[in-house]
């Protein structure tokens, strides 16, 4: 598995017509997910912008690395780190979330709502399906496990006892704090593995 994963990333990230697409489509995904952000931002202070905007983030930081790629520049072990584990993360959380949601959606009085719920859930999947198609690409330390872990831990302390979680009702929210907490630990733990099963390539 590990293997058809490793050349899956090897072709992904070697081929400039694929990193190209991936380059246009997360920097587009990233200015749909500031305008989905827009009335939260605009009511919330502009410190905590970096820390509201998890899934923009996450796009634009894979679309830096996916750049990087293509002009054949060695991308920051903590940027791949990064993106990796917040695509993973956020992408996760928002499919886990328009599930426990999903009620909301069917019995909305727009009917686009069930199909944008839809849509934002293979979206999501495709974030996913990044970052782990990013992690053969990681040659991670110890030091890398240490900054996901402990970014994710603030990001996530900040969105639930601080109030800078994505406005969703309150019925699931502690379901979605395990979630997130149980992941953040779970990425920690794959990059620290990763420092000691693989030899690091310069």
């Amino acid at each position: 598995m590990m293997q058809k994963l490793s050349r899956f990333s090897e072709l992904v990230f070697s081929d400039k017509r694929a990193l190209a697409f991936l380059v246009f489509a997360n920097v587009l995904g990233f200015f749909v997910g500031l305008w989905f952000y827009w009335p939260q931002l605009m009511n919330s202070n502009p410190s905590l912008w970096i820390i509201i905007i998890d899934s923009p983030l996450s796009v634009l930081m894979i679309a830096i690395v996916c750049a990087l790629f293509y002009f054949r520049r060695k991308a920051p072990e903590s940027l791949k780190c990064l993106a990796g584990a917040y695509l993973i993360e956020y992408g996760l959380w928002t499919v886990a979330a328009i599930a426990l949601y999903w009620k909301s959606y069917v019995t909305s009085p727009d009917p686009l709502d069930p199909f944008i719920g839809v849509i934002n859930v293979f979206l999501h999947l495709g974030m996913v399906v990044e970052g782990v198609t990013l992690i053969p690409q990681m040659r991670p330390k110890i030091k890398h496990a240490l900054i996901v872990m402990a970014i994710l831990l603030v990001n996530n302390f900040f969105d639930y006892f601080l109030g800078t979680l994505t406005r969703v009702p309150d019925t699931y929210k502690n379901i979605l704090a395990v979630e997130s907490f149980t992941v953040t630990l779970a990425l920690a733990a794959v990059i620290f593995i990763l420092t000691r099963g693989r030899n690091r390539k310069p």
